[in-house]
């Protein structure tokens, strides 16, 4: 991980991506209710299995003590070990739980049909400039995602609430308040167990990315704050994106994008490009165009959150319309994690 990432949010743990505390933005998160996003609980990044018993074992120690993966079984069971920025280290599993950090797998999509070489055939076509394809993406994935989202906001909904430690030279206990980016996190108190759950995709991006908008705006977060934060997944995959640019271009459903814009046509399913025409020479000014849409695609632009959460208003009423239409929370689990959640206000 480069180290010029700002610290916090991010953590520079070697060999994985994105890595941050969603509540560490700087200044910390404020929710309309005059409190902060708590600390030390939403963590979020790209694709763990790169990491070894060190990497895990410094993962712990920053408070990390479950790991939500929402890929699909192609992309957990990806063979290739440190080829490329997404690569898998044998045994990675195993040296998760000999750390003592547990995970469940929330596979959003079933595998048939969020396999990568699906994903490009069905969200290439939303490449252009506007944000319009990234809305409808995030569409799709949050009519999916139900179940898995429902799995991680009930271990958050039962996680014990924060209890600031009063010291000698603050007796009533504190909270994280302040916007001073450099103010000191509050002490919160907890098992020997890290409480911090870890929720992660391929890139950290989209369904982790649509994941936090929903939960933050449900908190209060205002929408720019939450796109601003979305937004430093730029920053985050910015030592990774050529790697991730030139594995999307590789992909069979990039060349089927690639020869229907040469051709003229949209590409409507994931036929558009018959086997014959697979086998076309790509020139290099449409190669080029494709490399740009790839560069959109991987891209974490703050309009895409501030459309997307839109969207969920139009559809669901608010986000936590959506938590409870879809995600069939109810009163008290919505009011747990506020609790968890929240600290002063």
């Amino acid at each position: 991980m480069s180290l010029s990432l700002p610290t916090p949010p991010f953590y520079a743990i070697p060999n994985i991506n994105n890595l941050r505390d969603a509540a560490l933005f700087p200044g910390g998160l404020p929710t309309t209710t005059g409190g902060k996003v708590r600390p030390g609980i939403l963590f979020r990044s790209a694709d763990v299995s790169q990491l070894d018993r060190g990497g895990w074992k410094a993962m712990r120690e920053i408070g990390i003590g479950h790991v939500f993966d929402l890929r699909s079984k192609p992309e957990v069971e990806k063979e290739g070990v440190d080829v490329d920025p997404m690569g898998v280290r044998p045994g990675w599993i195993q040296m998760m739980e000999a750390e003592g950090v547990e995970r469940t797998w929330v596979p959003v999509f079933e595998e048939s049909d969020y396999s990568p070489e699906r994903l490009a055939e069905r969200y290439l076509k939303y490449m252009g400039e506007g944000v319009e394809g990234f809305v409808q993406a995030y569409h799709d994935i949050l009519l999916h995602a139900g179940t898995s989202f429902r799995t991680i906001l009930l271990y958050l909904a039962n996680l014990p609430p924060p209890t600031p430690i009063p010291t000698l030279d603050t007796p009533k206990p504190s909270t994280f308040l302040s916007n001073d980016p450099s103010a000191p996190t509050p002490q919160i108190t907890t098992t020997n167990q890290p409480l911090g759950a870890l929720i992660h995709c391929t890139a950290g991006k989209d369904r982790t990315g649509i994941f936090f908008g929903i939960l933050l705006s449900f908190l209060g977060v205002p929408i720019p704050t939450i796109a601003a934060e979305y937004n430093l997944t730029e920053t985050g995959l910015q030592h990774a994106r050529d790697g991730l640019v030139a594995r999307l271009m590789k992909s069979p459903g990039f060349k089927k994008y690639t020869l229907t814009q040469m051709a003229g046509r949209e590409m409507k399913s994931a036929g558009g490009a018959g086997e014959g025409e697979m086998e076309k020479e790509i020139p290099k000014e449409v190669l080029e165009k494709g490399r740009k849409a790839a560069l959109r695609m991987v891209g974490a632009r703050v309009e895409s959150m501030v459309e997307a959460l839109g969207m969920v208003e139009r559809e669901w009423g608010s986000a936590e319309g959506y938590l409870r239409r879809v995600c069939g929370l109810g009163d008290e689990e919505l009011e747990d994690i506020r609790r968890v959640l929240v600290v002063g206000g």
